[in-house]
C-alpha cells in the first residue's frame, strides 16, 4: 500500500512568527489539535541512532489525537533512494492508549520514544500547512500531498510541494525537506544517554 507524499522541515522561526506570517498571507487556522504518540519496537531490537533503518522499518505506533480518536498502527515502511515512502501502514481504532501499550508490551514490544505535538492546521484555500510544536524538539512544518479540508493537492511530487512551501517564506531550515520527527527525537534521546 503506497502512502501519499509528505514533506516535513524544521523551522528556525518561532511558532508565533510563523502563525503571524501565515495569517498575514491569507491563511486561516482550520484546526488546532494535540497529538500524543508512543513508538514501540520489538524488545530484541538494538536502540541506537546507528540502527535507524531497523528501528523504523517495523514498529508499532499508538497515536492519540486528543479528544478525537486513538489508533494502533503497524508500520512496515520502506523508502526509495529519495527518502519517499513506498510501503506503509495498517491501523485500527482503539479506546485506550494505556491498554494498547500494556498489550503490546505483553506481545514483546518496548517503548522506543514518545512524541507530543501541538498542531495548527492552516489553509488559504489552495494549500494546507500543518505547523507542529513538538515537545523538546521545536517547530516543524509539514505539508501532505493531499489536503485534508480542501479539494486540491499541494503538489504532484516532492519538488513541487517543496517549491509551494518555500514561496511562503516561513523561516525554514532548507537543508532537509524530508525530516522525520521521530528520528530527530531518537537522536536527542540517544545523545542524552
Amino acid at each position: 500500500m503506497d502512502e501519499e507524499l509528505l514533506i516535513c522541515v524544521k523551522s528556525i522561526a518561532s511558532l508565533e512568527t510563523i502563525k503571524d506570517s501565515l495569517l498575514k498571507k491569507g491563511f486561516v487556522i482550520q484546526e488546532e489539535f494535540l497529538l500524543h504518540d508512543i513508538y514501540m519496537v520489538k524488545e530484541n531490537v538494538d536502540v541506537s541512532y546507528d540502527n535507524l533503518n531497523e528501528l523504523f522499518s517495523n514498529y508499532i505506533l499508538i497515536s492519540e489525537n486528543v479528544g478525537k480518536k486513538i489508533t494502533l498502527e503497524f508500520h512496515n515502511e520502506e523508502r526509495d533512494e529519495k527518502g519517499e515512502p513506498i510501503k506503509c501502514t495498517r491501523r485500527c481504532p482503539i479506546v485506550s492508549c494505556r491498554d494498547a501499550y500494556e498489550f503490546m508490551k505483553a506481545l514483546g514490544y518496548k517503548k522506543l520514544l514518545n512524541l507530543n505535538n501541538h498542531n495548527l492546521l492552516f489553509s488559504n484555500g489552495r494549500h494546507e500547512i500543518c505547523v507542529q510544536e513538538v515537545e523538546d524538539l521545536g517547530i516543524y512544518i509539514e505539508m501532505k500531498q493531499n489536503n485534508i479540508r480542501i479539494n486540491q493537492n499541494n503538489g504532484n511530487d516532492i519538488q513541487e510541494m517543496i517549491n509551494n512551501l518555500k514561496k511562503y517564506n516561513l523561516g525554514l531550515d532548507e537543508s532537509n525537506f524530508l525530516v522525520q520527527i521521530s528520528h530527530d527525537m531518537l537522536k536527542k534521546i540517544v545523545d542524552h544517554k
